[in-house]
């Protein structure tokens, strides 16, 4: 629903777009800002640039380069105090609308206009210091979320598990700042009322639910029953139909390695299906074994491949990422050609997923001291964008049931 106004001075244009879960405020549509039922910031666009506030309250800001010399966005996280500034005038923009005298324009019911300016009154009461609390709020509730697949980016995460079972690919650093542990029930129990309490109303946002963290499906099978179980019970998951007036969620989703899910059978994830387990994401990285073996990852392209197979026997859903740039120029020809037979192998169909994610190398990461050390050249923008285009172009699927192919870059993940 849009709600229109003039300010006093009849001198700007508002528009709130009001919609169930969230609504945005456009000011002369130069400038628009989206918020969650509970007021907060969702994200800004501004001279151009899109600006997306995370839940621990960082800001990341995302433009295009202007004269697209480069295939990949820019992406910047601001500084503590370019983000106070930032949310300052956010927020300087809010209350002068709140305290604005607004005169409807074209005006809809009373309602309408009563339930727009409730809005404005819900976003003022906010602040940048109010705003950087939430900080606190979400690091009492969550150990750092470090990367979900860009179609779980609007995922309520529950983190079942911490950390990483392995974390020990050269190339990955996401779960460094942790040991792998799996919560007991009563713990995980205790982290599911209080992800509910953090989001508050602003819950009906999340459309699925992600059980983390980077390997969560690790865990023993009966244990594993027994997590989905609980989520089951505290949560509408599709395909219930949430009518006894909770938010109904699309499912639940959640990560895998081929090493690790080799170990659960057809049954085993059969099982995990009936209990609206939705989709599985493996990072495959490269059909290459060698290339493999120098990111010291613990598999082969056949396990990933055989996991895959089990895990679309049983009925579910897949999500394969798929790593561009690594290996550098060594590598090139062989992980194209490899990557190439090892997703036409995988009998990938509508409703699977394929991510391509560039590689962004950490200077001080140990692929970066093995690529150094054996004179790995790093490929450039435009190679990595033309390895890309040759992996995509040697991919065939039936015309009628192709999954999706799609840009997973990690600069733009935000919880």
């Amino acid at each position: 629903m849009l709600v229109e106004f003039q300010t006093g001075e009849g001198n700007r244009h508002v528009v709130l777009s009001l919609k169930p879960d969230a609504v945005s405020v456009s000011l002369d549509e130069v400038e628009v800002y989206s918020f969650d039922r509970e007021g907060r910031l969702l994200t800004a666009w501004v001279n151009d640039h899109t600006y997306v506030r995370t839940l621990d309250n960082r800001i990341i800001k995302k433009w295009r380069d202007p004269d697209r010399r480069r295939p990949w966005k820019l992406i910047e996280a601001l500084s503590a105090p370019d983000r106070q500034r930032f949310l300052n005038q956010v927020w300087a923009r809010m209350n002068d609308l709140s305290r604005d005298r607004l005169q409807s324009v074209s005006p809809p019911a009373d309602a309408s206009v009563k339930q727009a300016r409730a809005w404005l009154s819900k976003i003022a009461a906010w602040d940048s210091e109010r705003l950087e609390q939430e900080r606190e709020r979400f690091n009492s509730v969550y150990t750092p979320v470090s990367i979900l697949p860009p179609d779980q980016y609007f995922a309520l995460v529950l983190q079942a598990t911490e950390g990483c079972h392995w974390n020990r690919c050269t190339f990955c650093h996401f779960y460094r700042h942790c040991r792998f542990r799996i919560k007991s029930d009563e713990e995980f129990g205790q982290h599911i009322k209080a992800v509910t309490a953090f989001f508050g109303d602003a819950i009906g946002l999340r459309r699925s639910t992600f059980l983390g963290d980077a390997n969560a499906l690790v865990m023993p099978q009966e244990k594993l029953l027994t997590i989905l179980d609980r989520v089951n019970q505290a949560f509408a998951i599709t395909p219930k139909s949430g009518s006894d007036g909770r938010h109904s969620f699309q499912g639940i989703y959640s990560f895998i390695d081929a090493f690790s899910g080799d170990r659960k059978s057809e049954a085993d994830f059969r099982s995990l299906q009936a209990r609206h387990l939705q989709r599985v994401y493996v990072g495959v990285e490269t059909g290459c074994d060698e290339l493999l073996k120098f990111l010291n990852k613990p598999a082969t392209a056949q396990q990933a491949l055989e996991t895959v197979a089990t895990m679309k026997r049983a009925g579910l859903q897949v999500g394969v990422i798929v790593l561009i740039g690594v290996g550098g120029d060594y590598y090139n020809q062989s992980h194209v050609e490899q990557t190439i037979k090892l997703l036409n192998a995988m009998s990938l169909r509508q409703g699977d997923i394929i991510y391509f994610s560039p590689l962004y190398e950490e200077p001080t990461s140990a692929y970066a001291q093995r690529a150094a050390e054996a004179r790995i050249r790093s490929l450039t923008d435009r190679e990595r964008h033309e390895q890309l285009t040759a992996i995509r172009s040697g991919l065939r699927f039936p015309s009628d049931s192709q999954p999706k192919v799609s840009l997973y870059d990690i600069r733009e993940f935000v919880y």
